[in-house]
């Protein structure tokens, strides 16, 4: 789970890369709290202006799946892979791309 600050922090990565498990959200806004740690800046930047506000105003889980799907997640391991696997390939991937 990447729940509060913890998906924040994964927001602030280059790249998440994660198991078919994994879940997502900011439920601190279910007690008024806004998130603090830049998942409001952030979180658009990556997946829509909309997707975002819904994320943030309803504090909505989204599964590794949807993630995907909306670019929160850059990749998931391939059905026969692990996600240390996964990771590798996306690193030498990556490492194509110099800054």
């Amino acid at each position: 789970f990447a729940l509060g600050w913890g998906m924040e922090l994964a927001l602030a990565c280059d790249y998440r890369i994660v198991d078919f498990t994994a879940s997502f959200g900011l439920p601190e806004v279910n007690i008024g709290l806004i998130p603090g740690a830049g998942g409001t800046q952030r979180l658009p930047r990556l997946t829509s202006l909309e997707f975002a506000l819904e994320m943030i105003t309803t504090g909505r889980n989204v599964k590794a799946k949807q993630g995907m799907e909306v670019g929160l997640v850059d990749a998931m391991p391939n059905a026969n892979e692990t996600l240390e696997e996964c990771a590798v390939r996306w690193a030498k991937w990556a490492a194509l791309f110099p800054n």
